[in-house]
């Protein structure tokens, strides 16, 4: 599933919508869609304060995708929060399928080392021009002395993308667009 084709797909998605898009997103993107989201929500009560207001601060807006794919399967996307308020979300039942994503079991640490060398393996034959392949073996190598931790967007992708989202599993997506959601 994380094989060449696949993750060039998924990071040429993430490209087109997100051109502020650095090596250290790609790198978050792998993590989330390889690990999920367990390690975002260490207390139950914790996340869903953080989520209600953050959901609360957010402003409603219909341009932006309602979900985009974090995994080449699609068995997990980012929900993103604007066009969700936008169309009447129930944030109460996003906090509920949020919870129940963090609690499937998701993939290894080793297979995000794989898919990461994937994608270092693709810079390195000139797949694209957009990361320059030094700043990919310096992320590579930063990476490797940490041991592969959980990371934030970049500066340039928070400034240009504003990224407001949760991750959830693609299952719950009718569960979250209710009929009323749907016709909004």
């Amino acid at each position: 599933m994380w094989g060449q084709a696949s993750l060039a797909r998924l990071i040429e998605e993430h490209i087109t919508r997100h051109p502020a898009l650095e090596p250290h997103d790609v790198y978050k993107l792998l993590y989330q869609g390889v690990l999920g989201p367990e390690h975002l929500i260490a207390s139950p009560d914790d996340f869903a304060a953080r989520l209600r207001a953050e959901y609360e601060a957010v402003s409603p807006d219909k341009a932006e995708p309602l979900w985009e794919a974090i995994r080449p399967d699609g068995a997990l996307v980012r929900l993103n929060l604007r066009p969700f308020k936008a169309r009447g979300g129930d944030v109460e039942r996003l906090i509920t399928a949020c919870l129940q994503t963090a609690k499937r079991p998701w993939e290894t640490p080793e297979k995000l080392r794989e898919a990461w060398a994937t994608f270092v393996e693709l810079c390195q034959t000139g797949t694209w021009e957009t990361f320059p392949l030094l700043e990919v073996l310096a992320t590579s190598a930063w990476l490797e002395e940490q041991g592969y931790p959980p990371v934030h967007h970049s500066v340039g992708y928070k400034t240009a993308s504003r990224p407001a989202y949760r991750l959830v599993c693609s299952e719950f997506l009718s569960y979250l667009i209710t009929q009323e959601v749907r016709n909004v």
